[in-house]
């Protein structure tokens, strides 16, 4: 796609508002496709989704267990960490903090009533892999029934007349007679009974016991309870209630209602189980395939990245027969040896990495082997035959650096030579990588990011580069995301990827589930309690973009309004230690202060003028007096920093220089690199100015770099020629706050009269919400163009529109 400029007709249209005449107002922008000469192949493959457990998406989500700590592990403490009571969180080795729980609570359990005693025990444990068990005391002779409820996930539903299947664990004490113990489905305040009533009677030893429940109304809190109106001990464990309707009916399954809008998006491929899922923050707390499969009363729990307990309840098995269900190809994400690198990460000695090897290596024969093999037969034992044809692996998520690419290779060869066919994708781009392979790139940014780069792949690649594959990807402005607006932002980025199948391979939106029950850590394509589901406006665009592909891409230029990239924010100095000297700091010729680095292990920050400002002069002197750390010198910062981050950077100090653009966590260069080293002991003069969209940088009245902001365009599009149809399909984003109308071109082609339109549009900043789940929903209608007129449509603000043109 070609984007051109096109000023606005404000003169006339002011003109016309003076004079009181309303006559129609002008074409403001213009589409020209060309449906003739060389159309590239559109990548019918592109769309996918990272399923990760965050937001509680898999736990409390998508994974069909209605019990919340059925096996009691939440509150045992990871290996290798400390519980740091006054603040409830754990220490990990690294010195990073989780949130944690209390080790002697039970969440998702409570007593009847005060004459219950319940307590996580760690004695006589039904296997190594399960610590804990829940002892239940109930002293009922006079003062009525006791016993303990299961409150789910902040509640269970029911639905009046389905099957609900329970197992557990439980045994008793011999120095108390054995007792009838009551199990049931009751109401929230366990005054009635919503289900057949089940019986049974504990013995000495753990014994499995398996029951059904049918409920007799609908209840959106429902509880388990575990009751007795007679004294006595017990003892439960790995307690699991599964709705009997599953997708795809399959048993330890998903979620109905969740799985059936994810499968109505049809994605190619699933990205699982992470993310920074995978990475985990010390050993014992990422998933361990192994660990994963098999009876769930032999799987590992473990405290996972996002501060909450994971049961490993849907594992490797689950993932790959999920895949399977929904015809999408697996795509496994592996540790790589590294915890999560944003944070202190822990890197294990490359010496020790044949274990690790090891384990992929056994987990693709796990999923692709015949029956008959080791790894193979496994498999058939827990219910498939066939291989699941495992074609992907990547190697950690977001993991990067000189040790990774030493990781990564060994991971890379040792795959390749057991598995030739297997496609090895690293987490970034390493040295070495050929045209061939396939480097995982995050885009998780602002809104303003997303329009600017509609054409960044086109702009951006090179033949020798990795082809391109985008593990993960969502606005994550707070203000915007899950709204209209953070839609209309992520088309335009889907629009440069699909411009470009030469270059990107894979695309997959994250996250995609969250529970609203919980803290959401990003806001996810589909939002749900343990009632009800709503879909975003980002899910409809994905819906919307994945259906209607065509089969070869048109040539297309836009012409339209380009307004310049221009952001308000404040300067800022930032060095690490103590080895420089910064004097004479000023914004607009205005002093802000002198300043020694005081001593220090972290980042020293030196912020400056107002953060309203964003044309200005920001002027400093300084000198390295010790070291070789580098300076950076920030503008038009908006004082947040990680994935909330977004300013213009130049560095010094490393042999040369950079000025690149911080957007969340992409940064982008902006211009190419500059000899530049810095002499200790040498006083520098530095200026940055900031003039509309331009930045331009000198030291020591040397101009060191300059560049243009990339503009943001009224309109984006994309075009591609669908043949079973006979059809041009139109894709338009309308990023303008005002409608734009709009003329197409088409060359070499004649439309027919009537044309379908499927429409996002609405108010911006608007969310759909469980009370109003519809507000930003996809319209679809036939629209008429006059016959032998051209082809003029009002694009709406902030839309996202698909017209499929029937040619004559």
């Amino acid at each position: 796609m070609r984007v051109s400029t096109q000023m606005p007709v404000v003169f006339l249209i002011c003109l016309m508002l003076i004079s009181g005449c309303r006559p129609e107002l002008p074409v403001t922008s213009s589409i020209v496709i060309e449906t003739e000469g060389f159309a590239y192949p559109v990548n019918k493959e592109l769309y996918g989704l990272t399923i990760e457990e965050i937001n509680h998406a898999i736990d409390g989500g998508i994974y069909a267990e209605l019990i919340r700590n059925g096996s009691f592990e939440e509150g045992v403490v990871p290996p290798y960490c400390l519980y740091d009571a006054g603040n409830e969180v754990l220490i990990t080795p690294n010195g990073r903090t989780i949130p944690f729980i209390r080790p002697d609570s039970i969440p998702g359990w409570s007593a009847i009533a005060p004459n219950t005693y319940i307590v996580a025990d760690n004695k006589k444990a039904i296997n190594d892999k399960n610590q804990r068990s829940l002892m239940v005391y109930v002293y009922a002779p006079a003062s009525g029934r006791g016993g303990v409820v299961a409150e789910g996930y902040n509640g269970i539903a029911i639905h009046k007349g389905e099957r609900y299947n329970l197992s557990f664990y439980t045994r008793t004490a011999t120095s108390v007679t054995p007792q009838v113990i009551q199990v049931a489905l009751e109401d929230s305040s366990v005054s009635k009974v919503l289900s057949n009533v089940f019986q049974y009677t504990p013995s000495f030893d753990w014994r499995k016991i398996q029951c059904s429940f049918i409920a007799n109304e609908d209840a959106e809190n429902a509880l388990l309870t575990f009751s007795s109106d007679s004294t006595t001990f017990f003892w439960l464990d790995v307690v699991s209630l599964m709705p009997e309707k599953t997708w795809n009916n399959r048993s330890n399954g998903q979620r109905l209602d969740l799985m059936e809008r994810i499968a109505e998006l049809k994605p190619s491929f699933i990205r699982f189980p992470g993310g920074s899922f995978a990475e985990g923050y010390a050993a014992g707390t990422y998933p361990e395939w192994k660990e994963s499969i098999g009876d769930i009363a032999g799987r590992k729990h473990f405290w996972n990245i996002w501060g909450y307990e994971s049961t490993n309840g849907m594992g490797f098995h689950e993932f790959l027969q999920m895949c399977e269900d929904l015809k999408a190809e697996p795509l496994y994400v592996v540790n790589s040896g590294i915890t999560n690198q944003k944070q202190s990460p822990h890197h294990e000695d490359i010496s020790q990495m044949d274990k690790r090897i090891g384990d992929v290596l056994d987990a693709i024969a796990y999923a692709n082997r015949p029956a008959d093999s080791v790894w193979g037969a496994i498999r058939a034992a827990n219910g498939h035959r066939e291989p699941f044809n495992l074609k992907y692996v990547e190697i950690g998520s977001e993991n990067y650096g000189q040790d990774y690419n030493r990781k990564f290779e060994l991971f890379k060869e040792a795959i390749n030579t057991a598995y030739p066919d297997i496609l090895v994708i690293s987490s970034s781009r390493l040295r070495n990588q050929s045209r061939n392979d396939w480097a995982d790139e995050h885009f998780y940014s602002k809104e303003t990011f997303f329009i600017t780069n509609h054409n960044r792949f086109e702009r951006n690649y090179q033949r020798q580069s990795p082809d391109i594959f985008i593990g993960e990807l969502s606005t994550i402005d707070r203000n915007t995301q899950g709204t209209l607006r953070a839609a209309v932002a992520e088309a335009c980025l889907l629009i440069a990827a699909e411009a470009s199948p030469e270059s990107v391979k894979k695309l997959a939106y994250a996250s995609v589930l969250g529970n609203d029950s919980y803290e959401l850590q990003r806001y996810p394509l589909l939002l749900f309690n343990h009632t009800y589901v709503v879909a975003s406006p980002s899910y409809y665009l994905l819906q919307m973009f994945n259906k209607y592909r065509g089969d070869n891409l048109l040539g297309t230029t836009v012409n339209t309004f380009l307004k310049p990239q221009v952001a308000a924010g404040q300067a800022c100095i930032e060095v690490s230690g103590n080895g420089y000297e910064i004097r004479n700091i000023r914004v607009n010729n205005e002093w802000v202060e002198d300043s020694l680095m005081l001593a220090s292990a972290h980042l020293n920050s030196i912020p400056a003028g107002d953060s309203t400002l964003y044309n200005y002069d920001f002027t400093a002197r300084f000198r390295r007096i010790k070291g070789n750390e580098t300076i950076r010198l920030l503008v038009r910062d908006n004082g947040l920093r990680e994935e909330e981050a977004e300013y213009i950077c130049m560095t010094l100090g490393s042999l040369e220089s950079e000025l690149y653009y911080q957007a969340g966590s992409v940064r982008d260069t902006l211009a190419s690199p500059k000899p530049f080293n810095i002499e200790n002991d040498r006083w520098y003069n530095l200026k940055i100015s900031c003039i509309n969209d331009t930045v331009r940088c000198l030291v020591d009245g040397v101009v060191l770099h300059e560049a243009i902001l990339s503009p943001l365009p009224s309109l984006v599009s994309l075009a591609t020629l669908d043949r079973e149809k006979n059809a041009v399909i139109l894709k338009v984003v309308n990023t303008a706050r005002h409608e734009e109308k709009t003329e197409i071109h088409i060359s070499g082609a004649r439309i027919k009269r009537n044309v379908q339109l499927i429409q996002l549009s609405g108010i911006a900043n608007v969310r759909n919400t469980f009370e109003y789940p519809n507000k930003i929903v996809p319209v679809e209608e036939t629209i008429s163009f006059p016959r032998n007129k051209n082809l003029i449509y009002n694009f709406p603000a902030n839309s996202v529109t698909v017209l499929v043109l029937p040619i004559e």
